[in-house]
């Protein structure tokens, strides 16, 4: 999957459907959300609701007066379409849309399983 530029709705994701009657219609391969925007990577923190999940975003942040790196994140809203399925600690990629919720407007398009190190 190459993404460039932002132009998210020239590739598509082919999922094979579980079951045709509960199509969400939130869902960005077959429901009616276009995908556009920032595209980010991130942890899954928290599965307490429905059909959303919390995602960690980590990054550094520069301070001028200290000339150092200060680690910050940030915890986004993501929608999670009946087609995927994750767990705590999976790491997923995130895609803006137009806001779906008061607080959701980025949408779950792949999720990674947590890679486990060997002890």
């Amino acid at each position: 999957m190459v993404i460039t530029g932002g132009m998210i709705n020239k590739f598509k994701i082919k999922i094979p459907l579980r079951n045709k009657d509960k199509i969400d219609k939130k869902c960005p391969f077959y429901g009616k959300i276009n995908l556009r925007g920032r595209i980010l990577r991130g942890k899954v923190r928290k599965i307490k609701m429905k059909s959303t999940v919390i995602i960690r975003i980590d990054y550094l942040k520069f301070l001028k007066k200290y000339n150092r790196f200060v680690k910050r994140h940030k915890n986004i809203p993501a929608h999670l379409s009946n087609l995927l399925t994750c767990k705590v600690g999976d790491i997923v990629i995130i895609a803006e849309c137009r806001p779906i919720s008061k607080t959701v407007r980025f949408n779950v398009i792949k999720v990674f399983s947590k890679v486990i190190p060997d002890a």
